[in-house]
C-alpha cells in the first residue's frame, strides 16, 4: 500500500512526516529551479519560476494520482487537472511579480497576464445595518448554548479550537492551564466519544456537530456557518464571549504550548487579573520613528527579521509576495528601541512558533529545512510592537485576542481556510487603526507539529493571498466611512470588501448577524458611539540595562480606589530557588509586580523560567545580567535614579528579606503594606527599616528538604533596629549619584540618627546550613574572591587573607571585624569558618530550645499568592 504523497515536491526540501512527503520520482525541472534560488538576490525570481513550474506540473505534464493529504488532515483522491480558475489565478500572480530579465532588457517586456485590480465590481443591494434599536437579550442568547449552570464570572480566560482529529497534546496542554476554560467546536467527522470524555473535566466544553445542529441551528448567525469549515470556530468565539471572556486564545490543534527553560513550567498565553484589567503595561521592542521600516511606502511589515528567525529572507503566510524583494534588500538592518505600552492599547497578540511555523506554500516548496524553523526565545527576547500604520498578517493558530478586539474575531466563510484568518487579520487591523489598537508579535510560546499537508493543495488554497493581498492593503489604507458607531463602521467595511471582490455576499450577511449577536449578549464595543477616530496610543521609551527595559513612567498608585504612595523595590538574586519565587509572588501581590525591579544572574533553569513568567505575564521588571557583584551597586543606583520620579520611596532588598509593617497597637509585624502606603508615610530625607524578625534554622525541616520554602521555618523575636544600619528606606525626592548610592545590601550607612519607619523585614536568612554555604560560595565567586577551580585549601587561604589571619587556626584566630571594607564580609567570614571547622560551625548554626514563632499574616499571604499566580 502506497503512502499518501505530496505532489511535485522534492523530498529533500520537505521535512514533513512521511505521509506528506513524495515517494515518487523528483521532477528534474523543479529540483533545478529550487537549487537556483538559495541566494537572497534571486529568491523572488526563483519563486516565480517555481510557481510557473508547479502550474506546468499540475496542468498534466507530471501528476501523481495517488491519494493526497489535505490541509485539514483528511485525504482525497485526485485524477483530474486543477481548475482553470486556479491556473488563471496563478498566471496572474506570475505577471504581478518583478521580471528581472525584462528589467535588464534581456527579455520580453510584454505582460503574460492581468493583475487583480481591486476595483469595484458590484454593488451591495441589501438593507443597511442600524445600530439603534438592537435590543439586548443577554439571557436569551446564553440559553442557545444550553449552559444555565455556567455564569460569566466563572471564567474570564478562554481558549477556542476546532478540530476533526482526536485529542492530542496541543488540546490537552491548553486544557491543563490553570484558571483557563476551553471550548472545542466539533465538526461532522470529529471523534465524538473522545471529546465527550474530555468535556467531563472542569473548564472544558465540547460543542459536537450533533449538539450544534440540534440546539444552535435556529440561530441566524450559527445557521450561516458551514460544516467542514475552519470558520465554525466562530461559534466557539461567541460561546466564550457569552460566558464572560476577557481574553480569548485562538489556537490550532497542531500547536503545542512550549515549556520554559526548566522544561516543566508551561505559562498561559496571557494572565488576566480582574483587579488590574488591561491597565498594566507590556515591556517590548518597537521600531524607531523615522526608520526605513516606518517610512517605507510598502503597507505591509515583515516581523520575522526582528524576531531572530533561523531562516534568513523568510516571511509569514499572508505577507504580500510582491513586496518580498524590497524587504529582503535591507534584511537584518533593523532599528528598534525598547519601552512599554498599556495592554489597553493592544488588540491582538500573535505568538510565533518553532518547528514548522505558519509559512506559505511558496516558502515551503522553495526552502530547505522549512520544517526546522526557530525564532529567538532566549531569556532576554522581547515582544515586538508592529508599527501602527503598517499591516502584518496574524493567524488563527496561536493568537491571543483581548476584549477590546473581540468584534474582530470573525473568520470569513466565503474564502478558503488558508485565506480566512489572514483576511480577518488585515480587515481587523484597518478598524483597529481607528480606535488606537495595536498588534504585538511575541517570541514563540508554541511548537508547531504540523498535520501532514499537501503543499500544492495549500498553494491552490492560498492563491488569493498571492494575487490580492497588495491590492487589499492599498484598498484598506484608502478606505473611510462616515458611520457614527463602531458596529456600523465594521459592517460598512465588509460591504465595501464584498463590492471590491475580496469576500462573498455570505460574509456580509454573516457579519451583520455576528454584530447583532455581540450586541445582544452585552459585549461592549471599545469606543462609545460618536467617538471614532482616536489618536494612536504610542509606546513609551523606557530606560534599559543590556537592552532590557524597565518601567520608569510616572504613575498614581491606587489601592482599592484610594490614592497611595508608591514604593518600588530593587532586588538582586542568583540561583536562590525556590526562595526567589516566594519573594516575587509575595511582594508583587503586596506592592504591585510593576514596582519590582529584579536583577538576576541565575544559571538554574527553574529561576530563569520563573522570572520570564514574572516579567512577561505578571508584569515585573526583570533584567537578566551576568554583571558581577562589584559592578551591581552602580547598576542599581542607575535604576534608582531612573525610577525615582515614578515613586515616593525605594528599598533595596535581598531574596531572603520579606517586607512587612510593624503594628504599634498589637506589637506584631503585618502584611498591611497597602494600608500603610495609603496612610501617607512622609519622608523628609532617607530613613530606615525599623524592625526585624529573623528565621530560625530547623533541623527537622532541613531533614525533609533543604530547599524548603520559607514559610516552613519558624521565626524568632521581633527586634527594633531603627538606629542601626541594616536597611535604608530611600526618599525618592533626593537625587541619586556618586554621593548617594544604592549599596549591595541596601544599607543605611549614611542615614541620620533617629530616623526610622514602621517598615519591618522578616529575614529568612537562617534556614539550612547547606543553603547558607551555597549562597556564600556563590557570592564570593561573583566578587572574585575565590575561583571555581580553587580547592577548599586554596579558598581558605584566600579568604583568610581578607581577614589578616592564618589558616592554621582559622576557627579561633580570625576576626570578622578585621575585614572592614570587604564587600559581603559576613558571607566571606562564614564560608571561611565552614571550610576551617565544619562540625563546630554546623553545631553553632542550629539553635536549641529557642522560643519559636510563625507569622500567621505572612503564611496566609504566601498561600494566597501561590494560589493566584503560581503555575
Amino acid at each position: 500500500m502506497h503512502k499518501p504523497k505530496t505532489l511535485g515536491v522534492p523530498s529533500s526540501l520537505n521535512d514533513a512526516p512521511d505521509s506528506a512527503r513524495s515517494t515518487g520520482p523528483h521532477h528534474p525541472l523543479l529540483t533545478q529551479i529550487v537549487n537556483g534560488v538559495r541566494s537572497s538576490k534571486g529568491i523572488v525570481m526563483g519563486m516565480v519560476m517555481v510557481i510557473t513550474t508547479v502550474i506546468t506540473i499540475v496542468s498534466g505534464i507530471w501528476v501523481d494520482k495517488e491519494a493526497i493529504v489535505m490541509s485539514d488532515g483528511s485525504t482525497s483522491k485526485t485524477n483530474k487537472k486543477p481548475s482553470q480558475e486556479f491556473l488563471r489565478s496563478s498566471l496572474h500572480l506570475r505577471s504581478s511579480l518583478h521580471d528581472e530579465s525584462s528589467a535588464n532588457g534581456n527579455g520580453s517586456s510584454g505582460s503574460t497576464g492581468e493583475r487583480f485590480s481591486g476595483g469595484k465590481v458590484r454593488t451591495y443591494r441589501g438593507s443597511l445595518f442600524q445600530f439603534q434599536g438592537v435590543a439586548s437579550h443577554h439571557q436569551h442568547q446564553q440559553s442557545i448554548f444550553g449552559r444555565p449552570d455556567l455564569t460569566p464570572s466563572d471564567c474570564v480566560q478562554w481558549a477556542v479550537v476546532t478540530t476533526i482529529n482526536e485529542p492530542n497534546e496541543s488540546i490537552f496542554g491548553v486544557a491543563r492551564l490553570k484558571n483557563w476554560c476551553l471550548v472545542i467546536v466539533g465538526d461532522t467527522i470529529t471523534p465524538l466519544a473522545k471529546y465527550k470524555e474530555m468535556a467531563n473535566e472542569d473548564g472544558v466544553y465540547y460543542l459536537s456537530a450533533l449538539y450544534q445542529e440540534k440546539h444552535l441551528a435556529s440561530n441566524p448567525f450559527v445557521s450561516k456557518m458551514p460544516f467542514k469549515s475552519f470558520a465554525r470556530k466562530n461559534i466557539g468565539y461567541l460561546f466564550a464571549v457569552t460566558y464572560g471572556a476577557k481574553v480569548i486564545y485562538d489556537f490550532d490543534d497542531d500547536n503545542i504550548l512550549k515549556p520554559l527553560e526548566d522544561n516543566i513550567s508551561v505559562p498561559p498565553p496571557f494572565l488576566y487579573r480582574e483587579d488590574v484589567g488591561f491597565d498594566k503595561t507590556a515591556l517590548l521592542r518597537f521600531v524607531e520613528p523615522g526608520s526605513r521600516e516606518q517610512s517605507s511606502d510598502i503597507a505591509a511589515f515583515n516581523p520575522y527579521e526582528f524576531m531572530g528567525a533561523s531562516h534568513e529572507y523568510s516571511w509569514p503566510r499572508g505577507f504580500p509576495i510582491d513586496s518580498l524583494q524590497t524587504t529582503f534588500e535591507t534584511w537584518g538592518q533593523t532599528h528598534t528601541t525598547v519601552g512599554d505600552i498599556k495592554y489597553s492599547s493592544i488588540g491582538v497578540i500573535q505568538s510565533l512558533c518553532d518547528g514548522d511555523p505558519d509559512n506559505d506554500a511558496v516558502f515551503r516548496m522553495t526552502r530547505p529545512d522549512s520544517t526546522k524553523f526557530t525564532f529567538n526565545r532566549t531569556a532576554t527576547s522581547l515582544p515586538l510592537l508592529i508599527p501602527f500604520k503598517k499591516y502584518t498578517p496574524y493567524n488563527a493558530q496561536a493568537t491571543t485576542h483581548l476584549y477590546s478586539s473581540f468584534w474582530g474575531l470573525y473568520l470569513p466563510i466565503s474564502v478558503p481556510g488558508r485565506v480566512t484568518d489572514i483576511w480577518r487579520s488585515y480587515i481587523t487591523q484597518r478598524i483597529m487603526k481607528d480606535i488606537g489598537l495595536h498588534v504585538v508579535y511575541t517570541p514563540p510560546i508554541v511548537k508547531h507539529e504540523r498535520s501532514a499537508h499537501d503543499y500544492l493543495a495549500d498553494f491552490e488554497a492560498e492563491h488569493n493571498l498571492y494575487d490580492k493581498t497588495t491590492a487589499l492593503l492599498k484598498f484598506l489604507d484608502s478606505w473611510s466611512s462616515a458611520a457614527k458607531t463602531l458596529p456600523e463602521k465594521i459592517i460598512d467595511l465588509w460591504i465595501a470588501l464584498y463590492e471590491h471582490d475580496y469576500i462573498g455576499l455570505s460574509d456580509v450577511e454573516a457579519i451583520e448577524e455576528w454584530i447583532k449577536f455581540l450586541l445582544s449578549i452585552g459585549y461592549e464595543f471599545p469606543m462609545p458611539p460618536g467617538q471614532l477616530g482616536v489618536q494612536e496610543a504610542s509606546a513609551q521609551v523606557q530606560p534599559s540595562v543590556e537592552g532590557q527595559p524597565y518601567r520608569s513612567s510616572p504613575m498614581v498608585e491606587k489601592n482599592n480606589g484610594r490614592t497611595s504612595k508608591v514604593l518600588k523595590i530593587i532586588m538582586m538574586t542568583m540561583d536562590e530557588w525556590p526562595l526567589m519565587k516566594s519573594w516575587v509572588l509575595y511582594h508583587g501581590y503586596l506592592v504591585g509586580f510593576d514596582n519590582l525591579y529584579i536583577l538576576d544572574g541565575s544559571s538554574k533553569p527553574e529561576c530563569t523560567a520563573f522570572l520570564r513568567f514574572a516579567r512577561d505575564l505578571l508584569g515585573a521588571n526583570v533584567i537578566f545580567t551576568k554583571t558581577n557583584l562589584n559592578q551591581l551597586a552602580s547598576v542599581m543606583t542607575s535604576i534608582a535614579r531612573d525610577i525615582a520620579g515614578a515613586s515616593d520611596y525605594i528599598i533595596k532588598m535581598d531574596t531572603d528579606e520579606f517586607l512587612v509593617v510593624y503594628n504599634e497597637t498589637t506589637n506584631t509585624l503585618t502584611t498591611s503594606i497597602s494600608d500603610f502606603l495609603v496612610g501617607g508615610l512622609t519622608l523628609d530625607g532617607d530613613s530606615r527599616v525599623g524592625y526585624i524578625q529573623h528565621s530560625m534554622p530547623s533541623k527537622d525541616v532541613c531533614r525533609k528538604d533543604i530547599y524548603s520554602t520559607p514559610e516552613k521555618f519558624p521565626l524568632g523575636e521581633i527586634q527594633f533596629i531603627g538606629n542601626g544600619w541594616f536597611k535604608a528606606v530611600y526618599d525618592s525626592k533626593l537625587p541619586f549619584g556618586s554621593e548617594r548610592t544604592i549599596t549591595l545590601g541596601g544599607h543605611a550607612f549614611k542615614v541620620e540618627d533617629g530616623r526610622w519607619t514602621n517598615f519591618g523585614v522578616v529575614h529568612y536568612h537562617f534556614r539550612c546550613i547547606e543553603i547558607e554555604v551555597e549562597n556564600c560560595k556563590r557570592v564570593l565567586l561573583s566578587h572574585g574572591y575565590i575561583l571555581p577551580s580553587d580547592s577548599d585549601n586554596d579558598a581558605m587561604t584566600k579568604l583568610a587573607g581578607l581577614f589578616e589571619c592564618s589558616t592554621t587556626d582559622a576557627c579561633n584566630s580570625c576576626d570578622m571585624d578585621k575585614g572592614e571594607g570587604v564587600a559581603s564580609r559576613h558571607k566571606a567570614f562564614f564560608y571561611l569558618q565552614w571550610l576551617a571547622c565544619r562540625e563546630k560551625t554546623a553545631a553553632a548554626y542550629y539553635p536549641s530550645n529557642s522560643e519559636q514563632h510563625h507569622n500567621a499574616a505572612m503564611l496566609a499571604t504566601m498561600q494566597v499568592t501561590h494560589e493566584l499566580f503560581d503555575l
